[in-house]
């Protein structure tokens, strides 16, 4: 059974697509609270993050194909 996904025997569970804005939002905050500090290793970070935001679309895309995908076999909320 899965914890924080949801599923069959989870209903009220989050979907991937759920999980990954939240964590792209955490993201974004962090990107914004580091935006005025011009150390290095934090603009290294800044651009990691950047790059990851980058990825973090791809990925949201997917998980929503896939949960497209499961609503029309299962219907809503049933992962």
């Amino acid at each position: 059974m899965t914890k924080l996904l949801v599923s069959k025997d989870n209903p009220n569970g989050h979907t991937l697509e759920a999980v990954f804005r939240m964590i792209r939002g955490d993201i974004l905050k962090r990107c914004n609270d580091m935006q005025d500090d011009h150390n290095p290793e934090i603009q290294e970070v800044m651009a990691n993050n950047m790059y990851i935001l980058g990825l973090m679309e791809q990925i949201i895309a997917h998980a929503e194909a896939s949960s497209a995908v499961m609503q029309r076999i299962y219907g809503k909320n049933q992962g």
